[in-house]
């Protein structure tokens, strides 16, 4: 009896060990710094930097959003910015940019390249700049994270155009319509590795970010890969006859085995791509890695699509991002639905060691509602996700670079400072109307005439510097004042003439718990003196 009295004992010992272990929740520690163990990030681009200030931007992302990450795009497509959307939310000097054909951002060391020489901007603001070397510092003074991306097309597709035989062709031998190179070709290869190698031999950069389209998502006979003369020497030279095999799938693309030959050299020559890059940023940088920022959801399992077995080229990442931009889309079903589909896709294929982050799209149709909802489905999910990506800094309004801080906070992130504020939509309103902004997601409040926001001040005594966002358009110089206790404790005019969201801090100021806040803004011929939000922040905590 008291042999099996222990057994039983050591029985619910061991059940209830297995519901401890398995009821922890995962609580993901946020630090301000590059030893974070959770890692928030963001992407700049020149241009951003250029027109609103390294410093200023830091500041913004670090303390409205817990950013802790930044990577530069070193290499961008052609593209309209923002995004799909017509203005920039904060960005003082221009409406939007028309991104060129990928042009670098840093200072290339050219005796590395062959054939193909890297193209710097047009723009002599943007070519005269290492952009690289500006947000390494900026970054590195901070005790920040940092890292760059090559994003999807690495070479200018006016250097394709102008070398036929660095593009890829049809199974019938023509170009097809969208520019891509040859990951065969010897000069474009050497080219794309020389450019990684490059960025990990001369900038302190923790990782580089690639998101390159070596395929297209077609079939056989639309273009879905690349049959040209190179190919046809690479797989000759790995044991597969594709010259022979071109005229039995123009025939029947589902000829077998040709075809799943074609499809396995297919990934092979992206997995082969990817290996050399790696290789040559750990020879070159041993503290740099590779990281994928997957693109599409499916890429993992489709074997057509994109030729990319993530399963395949996990030995030689050292993280992975999702960009996943569900949250623009502003449809809550189908971004929480395809979030917990491609974070468990990609955590089985790359294993439980490998640093896995979840985009979050702070833009476009995305809501604070939306973002916060988000990021709790991303960091309640059974892959453990390692960090998060903010998706981008440059179509994010305040509100939801805000919502996103929230977000991680309400998910149980440890070690976020809270943010101490009013939305002044949600104050005491007097002469003011709530509003929404037409081009970009942020809410206030406006007025044609005086307007007044007040409510009173329920955090902890002290001294904070407040941070109060505007819009400030061109038709006037409107004007705002703040009280506090009855107070006045700044006053200023709404003059930049930008039109766009704007802030102003003033530092150092004495408040008590109970203290009436109040905001007074007195428009100015068309302009309306509108008024977003009020932050308190403990006095130099951000900097």
């Amino acid at each position: 009896m008291r042999q099996l009295a222990f057994i039983l004992f050591a029985l619910q010992i061991c059940l209830s060990v297995q519901t401890q272990a398995r009821t922890t929740v995962y609580r993901p520690v946020w630090k301000p710094d590059a030893s974070s163990e959770f890692e928030v990030g963001t992407q700049l681009r020149p241009w951003t930097i250029y027109d609103e200030g390294m410093n200023n931007i830091l500041d913004n992302v670090q303390s409205m959003a817990g950013v802790n990450n930044i990577y530069l795009i070193v290499v961008m497509h052609q593209e309209h910015r923002p995004f799909q959307a017509p203005e920039f939310p904060h960005n003082p000097a221009r409406d939007s940019f028309e991104a060129e054909d990928s042009r670098l951002s840093f200072f290339p060391d050219m005796k590395r390249y062959g054939k193909i020489k890297p193209l710097l901007s047009d723009y002599d603001w943007i070519r005269k700049t290492d952009w690289l070397r500006l947000v390494v510092d900026a970054c590195r003074a901070r005790g920040l994270g940092v890292g760059a991306e090559v994003s999807h097309f690495p070479i200018p597709k006016q250097l394709i155009r102008a070398n036929p035989d660095w593009q890829q062709r049809k199974i019938n031998g023509r170009p097809w319509s969208k520019v891509r190179f040859c990951p065969n070709h010897p000069d474009t290869r050497q080219y794309v590795i020389a450019l990684f190698s490059d960025i990990a031999a001369n900038y302190d950069v923790d990782y580089i970010q690639t998101c390159q389209y070596l395929f297209n998502d077609k079939d056989i006979d639309e273009g879905g890969t690349c049959f040209c003369r190179h190919c046809i020497a690479e797989a000759k030279r790995t044991g597969f006859d594709l010259e022979a095999a071109i005229p039995v799938l123009k025939k029947n693309k589902n000829a077998r085995p040709q075809r799943d030959k074609w499809l396995e050299f297919r990934r092979n020559s992206t997995t082969g791509l990817y290996r050399r890059i790696s290789e040559e940023i750990k020879k070159v940088n041993p503290k740099c890695h590779l990281r994928l920022n997957d693109v599409f959801a499916w890429s993992g399992k489709d074997a057509i699509s994109f030729g990319l077995d993530i399963r395949a080229i996990a030995p030689y990442l050292g993280s992975v991002v999702n960009q996943d931009h569900q949250e623009q889309k502003g449809r809550p079903d189908e971004t929480f639905a395809l979030r917990k589909h491609w974070l468990q896709t990609n955590r089985n294929l790359i294993g439980p060691d490998i640093p896995l982050l979840s985009g979050i799209a702070t833009r476009m149709n995305a809501s604070p509602e939306l973002i916060r909802a988000g990021i709790k489905v991303a960091l309640e999910h059974p892959a453990k996700v390692n960090g998060l990506a903010l998706k981008h800094y440059d179509g994010a309004s305040f509100s939801l670079l805000r919502a996103f801080k929230q977000g991680m906070i309400e998910a149980g992130v440890q070690g976020l400072p809270p943010t101490i504020g009013k939305e002044v939509e949600q104050m005491q309103l007097d002469g003011y109307m709530p509003f929404k902004a037409e081009l970009v997601e942020e809410w206030g409040v406006q007025t044609n005439g005086t307007g007044r926001a007040g409510y009173t001040f329920n955090h902890p005594s002290g001294r904070y510097d407040i941070r109060i966002t505007y819009f400030d358009e061109k038709q006037g110089k409107s004007r705002i004042t703040l009280l506090i206790a009855g107070q006045e404790k700044a006053v200023f005019k709404l003059n930049e003439d930008t039109d766009c969201w704007r802030h102003r801090v003033f530092e150092n100021i004495r408040i008590n718990k109970g203290d009436d806040i109040m905001l007074v803004g007195k428009a100015d011929q068309k302009e309306k003196a509108r008024l977003d939000y009020i932050e308190f922040i403990p006095h130099r905590s951000y900097n």
